[in-house]
C-alpha cells in the first residue's frame, strides 16, 4: 500500500479509537460518579429516617457510638466495600466500582458499546477508503511510473487525476515542441539541408571525437563528382542533386553490413566517409567496390562516366589530428583527379609527412615560394637495357623542399599544385633544370625522359617557352623524351597531336606512360609519334606469376613493332619479373631491382 494513503489511513483510524476511548472512560466515569453520589444521598436519607428501607447496595449499618450493628447484608460476598459516616451512624456499601462490573447493565452497554464504535469504525474505514481512492489510485501510477522509469497514462476520473494528465499532456506537448526545435536547429546546423546527410562540421565533429579515442583506428574518404557543375549548368539544380543522392544511395547500400560509419557532404561536389576501425587493405577493398558501384549511375548525355567520380582515401591510427587526415584525403584526391579516369587513390603508410599535410591555402603559398625560390631538386633513376645491362636513359624525379629542409615527393605535391593551378609553372621549372643539365653534361648517349602534366602541355604559355627552348638548343631536344600518361593520350588525343608531333620535329621522343593501367585502346599509336611505351607497375608486379599479362604484353608487343616502339617496364622488384620480361621481349627494365649497381646516379643534382 503506498506509503501516503497508508499513513493517512492509520492516523485517521488511530484519533477515532483515540476518541471511542475517551467517551468509554468518560461513561465509565459518569456512571461510577452517578453511583458514588447516589449512596451518599441514600445514606443521608436513612440517616434521616433509618426506620425505613435500606437500599440493595447497602450492607451494614453500625451505630459508631455504641457500635450496635442496626442492618446486615445476610450474605456478604463483597470484598470491595466503601463506608460512609452520617452523624453517629456507620454504613457500608458496595463499592460503586463493585456495582458497576458485576452489573448485567455494564455488560449489555459494553457490549453495545463495542458495536457501536466498531460499526462505525468500518464504516469510517470504509468512507476514508472511498474518500481516498483517487489518491491511492495516483500512489499507484506515480509507484507505476518510477518503476518503469517513464509515465504512465492515468485512468482515473477525478478532477485531481484530470489535472495532473492535463499538465502531464501540456509537458508532454512541451517537450515534444522543444524537442522538434532541438532536432531542427541541430539539423540546421550538422546537416546537408538538401541531401539529409551531415555537412562538413558534422563529420569534422564526428571525425574529432573518433581521433580521441584511445588506440582510434579508420579511414577517411573523399569522393568528388568532377562535372558537378557542368551538370548543374546545362540539366539544372534538380538533374545535379539527383546524382549525389544516387551516390549517397549507392554507398549506404554498399555499407548495409558496416555497424558504424559516418556520411556527410562537406560541398556541393563532394562527399566524405568516415569508418571506423577499417585497415588500409579492407578500406582499398571497399572503395574498389564503391567505385564499381558507382559506374552503375546514370549520367546525362555529354558527361564522361569514366572520368565523373574520383576518391582519395587516407587512413589513421592512434594519435591523430583531424586536419592533418582530412589535408591527407584531399590530397589523394587531387592524385587520383590527376590521373585522368575515374579511381580512388591512397598514399602508402607514412609517404605523407605531417608537416606536408596542409590545406589548399598552405600548400598554395608553399608552392608559390618554392617556385620563386628554386627549391625544387631533381633526381634520377636509371632505365636499364635487358640485352646489354646499360643505362638507356634517365628519368627524371622531382621533389621540393618544405621550410624543414626536408625533401617532399612529387606524388605528395603534384596533386596539390594542380588543384591550386600551378602544374605548368612546376613543370615550366623542372624543365629548365633539366635542360641546364643537359647542356651543362655532353654525354650525347645520355638522355632525360621527364613527366609532363597534361596541364604544362595544354597550357600555351608553357608549350611557347618549351618551344623556344628547344628550338635554340637542339642537342638537348635530341636527348630529351617527354613521358605523357596514356590516358590522356586517349582522352586529350584531338588536342595533344599537333603539340606532339612539333615536339618530334624538334627531335624530341615521346613516351606512352602508365601502358595497361587502364583498359584503352592503342590507336594512338597510329598518329602520335611514339617512341617507347613504358608498361604500368600494375601489370609488372609478379608477371612471373600472371598469365593474363604476360599475354597482354605479348598482344601489345604485335602492336609495337608494327610502329617500331620499343616497350619498357617499370617497377621492376624481383629477379623473376626481370627474367620473365626480358623472355616476352622488354627492351629496358626500371625499378629497385636495378637500384644497387647505379646508386650513384640517383644523387641529387640541385643545379644554380
Amino acid at each position: 500500500m503506498p506509503q501516503i494513503f497508508k499513513h493517512t489511513l492509520t492516523a485517521v483510524i488511530k484519533r477515532f479509537d483515540i476518541g471511542a476511548l475517551i467517551l468509554y472512560l468518560a461513561c465509565v466515569g459518569f456512571i461510577l460518579t452517578s453511583l458514588w453520589y447516589e449512596q451518599n444521598q441514600q445514606a443521608a436519607l436513612i440517616n434521616q429516617i433509618p426506620s425505613q428501607w435500606y437500599p440493595s447496595a447497602l450492607v451494614e449499618v453500625k451505630e459508631l457510638t455504641s457500635q450496635q450493628i442496626i442492618y446486615q447484608e445476610r450474605s456478604n460476598r463483597f470484598n470491595l466495600l466503601r463506608t460512609v459516616n452520617r452523624d453517629s451512624l456507620q454504613f457500608v456499601f458496595i463499592h460503586p466500582i463493585s456495582l458497576l462490573i458485576t452489573s448485567w447493565l455494564f455488560l449489555a452497554f459494553n457490549f453495545i458499546f463495542a458495536l457501536c464504535v466498531l460499526v462505525i469504525r468500518l464504516s469510517l474505514l470504509k468512507a476514508l477508503q472511498s474518500t481516498f481512492s483517487p489518491i491511492r489510485a495516483l500512489e499507484n501510477w506515480a509507484s507505476l511510473t518510477r518503476i518503469h522509469g517513464k509515465v504512465q497514462p492515468i485512468t482515473g476520473k477525478d478532477p485531481i487525476s484530470e489535472s495532473i494528465a492535463e499538465i502531464i499532456k501540456n509537458l508532454q506537448e512541451a517537450k515534444n515542441k522543444q524537442g522538434e526545435n532541438e532536432l531542427q536547429i541541430r539539423e540546421r546546423l550538422l546537416l546537408d539541408p538538401e541531401t539529409g546527410v551531415g555537412n562538413r562540421e558534422y563529420f569534422n565533429n564526428r571525425l574529432e571525437a573518433l581521433l580521441k579515442e584511445e588506440d582510434s583506428r579508420g579511414a577517411v574518404l573523399i569522393i568528388c563528382l568532377k562535372d558537378y557543375d557542368t551538370v548543374q549548368t546545362a540539366y539544372g539544380a534538380h538533374q545535379a542533386l539527383e546524382s549525389v543522392e544516387q551516390c549517397i544511395a549507392l554507398i549506404k547500400k554498399r555499407l548495409v553490413n558496416y555497424s558504424n560509419y559516418f556520411i556527410a557532404r562537406p560541398n556541393e561536389a563532394e562527399l566524405a566517409l568516415l569508418l571506423p576501425g577499417l585497415y588500409a587493405d579492407e578500406t582499398a577493398k571497399l572503395a574498389d567496390k564503391l567505385m564499381a558501384s558507382f559506374k552503375q549511375i546514370p549520367l546525362p548525355v555529354g558527361i564522361t562516366k569514366d572520368e565523373f567520380i574520383h576518391a582519395g582515401i587516407a587512413c589513421f591510427a592512434g594519435q591523430n589530428q583531424a586536419y592533418k587526415v582530412m589535408a591527407e584525403a584531399d590530397m589523394a584526391l587531387r592524385n587520383a583527379q590527376l590521373q585522368g579516369p575515374s579511381q580512388w587513390f591512397m598514399y602508402d603508410s607514412g609517404e605523407v609527412a605531417s608537416e606536408s599535410a596542409k590545406g589548399s591555402l598552405k600548400w598554395r603559398t608553399f608552392l608559390t615560394n618554392a617556385i620563386e625560390k628554386n627549391a625544387f631538386v631533381i633526381f634520377f633513376q636509371p632505365v636499364i637495357a635487358s640485352q646489354s645491362d646499360q643505362i638507356l636513359h634517365h628519368e627524371v624525379l622531382s621533389k621540393v623542399r618544405d621550410n624543414q629542409g626536408k625533401l617532399i615527393s612529387a606524388r605528395v605535391f603534384l596533386p596539390m599544385a594542380q588543384k591550386c593551378g600551378l602544374n605548368a609553372r612546376v613543370d615550366l621549372l623542372v624543365f629548365e633544370q633539366v635542360c641546364r643539365l643537359l647542356q651543362y653534361e655532353k654525354k650525347q648517349q645520355e638522355a632525360c625522359s621527364l613527366n609532363v602534366s597534361i596541364d604544362a602541355l595544354l597550357d600555351e604559355k608553357f608549350i611557347e617557352v618549351m618551344f623556344t627552348r628547344l628550338a635554340h638548343t637542339p642537342d638537348i631536344a635530341k636527348r630529351l623524351i617527354i613521358e605523357v600518361s596514356e590516358y590522356h593520350l586517349v582522352k586529350k588525343h584531338s588536342k595533344l597531336i599537333a603539340v606532339l608531333s612539333l615536339l618530334h620535329e624538334l627531335g624530341v621522343k615521346i613516351l606512352a606512360d602508365k601502358v595497361g593501367q587502364y583498359v584503352v585502346s592503342t590507336d594512338y599509336l597510329n598518329d602520335c609519334p611514339i617512341s617507347f611505351i613504358k608498361l604500368h607497375r600494375s601489370i609488372v608486379y609478379q608477371i612471373h606469376e600472371k598469365i593474363e599479362n604476360q599475354v597482354f604484353i605479348q598482344s601489345l608487343k604485335a602492336r609495337c613493332i608494327q610502329h617500331n616502339v620499343k616497350i619498357y617496364a617499370l617497377g621492376v622488384e624481383s629477379k623473376d619479373e626481370w627474367r620473365t620480361l626480358v623472355h616476352l621481349g622488354v627492351t629496358g627494365g626500371q625499378g629497385h631491382f636495378f637500384t644497387e649497381p647505379v646508386a650513384q646516379m640517383a644523387d641529387a643534382i640541385v643545379l644554380p
